[in-house]
């Protein structure tokens, strides 16, 4: 209950009497109740900011009609909107002349009984207010609730109607040529009309707000700011003035139903990129006109780029709507069969499109040579390739010339491979830390110099009857013929992933990718 007259008067502790008459001045008792004041002054109203319910004794009140009127008209100047009169103390009653003028001027004047001290109506306007503030906070708390549920369901007309409901007033979304889009209620219709005049001040600003006051109507327009430059328009109309939760309801709104425009043009975006690649990967031969007319002019510039991107759906999803909103027309990016594919025509938007790539290997990324529009279907095909290659690098990122020209082992994750090189090695190890002969290095030599020992013992610098040695007493211990191809390449293998191990993680977690 808002904190006004009436709901003092109508609480049954504090006793308090209206002594003017409530017809003419019903309305006033409705007006809000800022706080309450306590002054003997003949002259309070320096010490008043207007909205106070004055309480006095009246150990100062001036006599006579036109004394007190005076008084009264200052305190009606200074937007006190009622006057307590304190019996018992001065006088037993409030005095004639009080209420006389006080009716005359519209000013309530309320009886406090003696039993009543000031301090008891003090602190029920305290309660009142503390629990109007409250009420506010949780309808506003509340209303953004709504509103978010509104968006998630009932995209931009749900947020509309939800905002006129819970202002109690009429909410229009207005296009960028100001035609009315959705409406809550139907009167809100004449918004558009309201503010006709007022919109092309609004068009190329930065977004600001506007506001149009006629009496006691009030209309906001606030323009939401598109990622393509566009622009169209929330408009709300109250019959009062707005207040902070209702200013803070209308920011949410603003700021989903941006982000639901924002949405939807992606999702066009991502509609009319997939059909495209779906006519280009099956064959079809698209001409300029044709792929202009599409809204496919990109794919009209030579050369073109392809990346692939894999991931889990939801965040390919998610990086789909931030490619689209950050790039729009310089890319075309759609989920076909499972991966992300973007075309892009220049250095700097593939550039931006890489950064866009999350450093937390959450989503790998391949990206193919410079093509053709008509070699589309190939591009994506080594797009693709490229991305199954990067999805254990860090980062995970390869260009298809990089792929061609990577070691399979790279293509691999490391941590699983290093377990499997442990587990085939381990026994070369401890012979090693038993004896401290180096049978791994041995062995790498011997198998670069393609199982020749006379080559391989002298880069060694040992007898090479020491190295046909130490060759038998690694099959021995892993219990292999090295003399199979096939015992030869796991041996090589797991060399070379420890090698790779002990030599690379410095130069992959700076960025660099492994050639």
């Amino acid at each position: 209950m808002p904190a006004t007259l009436g709901a003092l008067l109508a609480n049954p502790h504090l006793g308090l009497r209206l002594l003017t008459d409530p017809g003419p001045e019903s309305a006033a008792l409705a007006v809000p109740i800022r706080w309450v004041a306590t002054s003997e002054l003949d002259d309070p109203t320096p010490y008043l900011q207007g909205g106070e319910l004055l309480l006095t004794t009246g150990l100062r009140l001036p006599r006579g009609k036109a004394r007190i009127t005076a008084y009264i008209d200052r305190l009606l100047d200074a937007g006190v909107v009622g006057l307590g009169y304190g019996v018992g103390l001065v006088t037993d009653t409030v005095p004639a002349t009080l209420v006389r003028v006080a009716r005359e001027r519209g000013l309530p004047l309320v009886e406090v009984d003696q039993p009543t001290p000031f301090i008891a109506v003090s602190k029920a306007v305290s309660d009142l207010l503390a629990a109007e503030l409250y009420a506010d906070v949780t309808r506003g708390f509340t209303g953004q609730q709504a509103l978010t549920r509104a968006a998630v369901t009932g995209r931009a007309p749900g947020v509309v109607n939800r905002l006129a409901a819970l202002l109690r007033g009429r909410v229009a979304l207005l296009d960028r040529n100001g035609q009315t889009r959705h409406c809550s209620p139907p009167s809100a219709q004449a918004l558009a009309g309201t503010v006709a005049g007022e919109l092309s001040r609004l068009r190329g600003r930065r977004p600001a707000a506007l506001a149009l006051v006629e009496g006691d109507s009030h209309v906001v327009v606030h323009p939401l700011a598109l990622s393509s430059g566009g622009r169209e328009f929330l408009v709300v109309g109250l019959d009062r003035a707005p207040g902070t939760t209702d200013r803070s309801l209308v920011n949410v709104a603003t700021a989903l139903l941006s982000f639901d425009l924002e949405q939807a043009r992606a999702e066009r975006a991502a509609l009319r990129s997939a059909a495209l690649l779906r006519l280009l990967l099956d064959g079809v031969d698209l001409t300029e006109e044709v792929l202009t007319g599409l809204g496919g002019a990109l794919l009209a510039r030579r050369p073109l780029r392809v990346t692939a991107l894999t991931g889990q759906p939801a965040v390919l999803d998610e990086l789909l709507f931030e490619l689209l909103a950050g790039l729009g027309d310089h890319v075309l990016a759609a989920v076909v069969d499972g991966d992300l594919i973007t075309v892009t025509a220049t250095r700097a938007d593939q550039d931006l499109l890489m950064r866009s790539v999350p450093g937390d290997r959450s989503v790998a990324a391949g990206t193919s040579r410079a093509h053709t529009t008509s070699e589309v279907a190939q591009a994506v095909r080594q797009a693709r390739e490229a991305a199954a290659g990067a999805r254990h690098l860090v980062p995970a990122v390869l260009d298809y010339e990089q792929f061609r020209g990577t070691s399979v082992v790279d293509l691999m994750d490391l941590s699983v491979l290093s377990a499997y090189t442990d587990s085939l090695l381990d026994p070369i190890d401890e012979y090693c830390r038993t004896t401290g002969i180096d049978l791994v290095t041995s062995l790498a030599v011997w198998l670069a110099h393609h199982g020749q020992y006379d080559p391989a013992a002298a880069a060694l610098h040992i007898h090479r009857h020491t190295l046909r040695y130490r060759v038998q007493k690694a099959e021995a211990l892993l219990k292999r013929d090295l003399g199979t191809a096939d015992a030869r390449m796991e041996l090589w293998f797991a060399i070379t992933v420890r090698q790779r191990r002990l030599s690379t993680p410095a130069k992959r977690t700076d960025g660099s990718s492994p050639r």
